[in-house]
C-alpha cells in the first residue's frame, strides 16, 4: 500500500517570483499564453524523454541480441574445436573448477577481433582448462 501511495505522489516545483515583478492583474490572453507555454514545454519534455528512452532501449536490445549470438558462436566454436582436436584424449587431466575461468579467458581472446580469434580463444581456453588445479 505504501508503494502505491508513493507512485501516486506528484512532485510540484515551486517557482518564486518577487512580488514586484508581477503585475496586479494579468490579461486573460497573456495568462492563457503563459499556461499553454508551460504545458507545452512540459508535454514536449515528456515526449522527448519517451522518444530518447525508446531509442536507447532499441539499441540496447539490438546489442544484447548481437552479444548473445556471438556467445553462442563462441561456445559452438570451442565445442567443435575440442571434439576435433586429436591432441586431446579422454584421459588428459582437466580441472572442472577452472571451467568458468577457461571460458572467460577464451571469451577475452574471442572478443579481441583478430583474424585468428578462434584459434587464440581455443588456446586460452585449453591452457586454463588443462592447468593444474589450484592448491588447497
Amino acid at each position: 500500500m505504501a508503494s502505491e501511495d508513493s507512485k501516486k505522489t506528484t512532485t510540484v516545483e515551486v517557482v518564486e517570483i518577487p512580488a514586484g515583478d508581477l503585475p496586479d492583474e494579468i490579461p486573460r490572453n497573456e495568462f492563457a499564453v503563459r499556461v499553454l507555454k508551460a504545458v507545452k514545454d512540459n508535454l514536449l519534455g515528456k515526449i522527448m524523454k519517451g522518444a530518447v528512452s525508446d531509442s536507447t532501449d532499441y539499441i540496447l536490445k539490438k546489442e544484447m541480441t548481437k552479444l548473445a549470438d556471438d556467445v553462442i558462436r563462441f561456445r559452438q566454436a570451442m565445442s567443435t574445436r575440442m571434439l576435433n582436436d586429436e591432441s586431446l584424449s579422454d584421459k588428459d587431466p582437466v580441472c572442472l573448477e577452472r571451467l568458468p575461468a577457461s571460458f572467460e579467458a577464451g571469451w577475452k581472446e574471442w572478443r579481441s577481433g583478430w583474424e585468428n580469434r578462434e584459434e587464440l580463444a581455443y588456446q586460452a581456453f585449453l591452457k586454463m582448462m588443462t592447468s593444474p588445479p589450484p592448491p588447497e
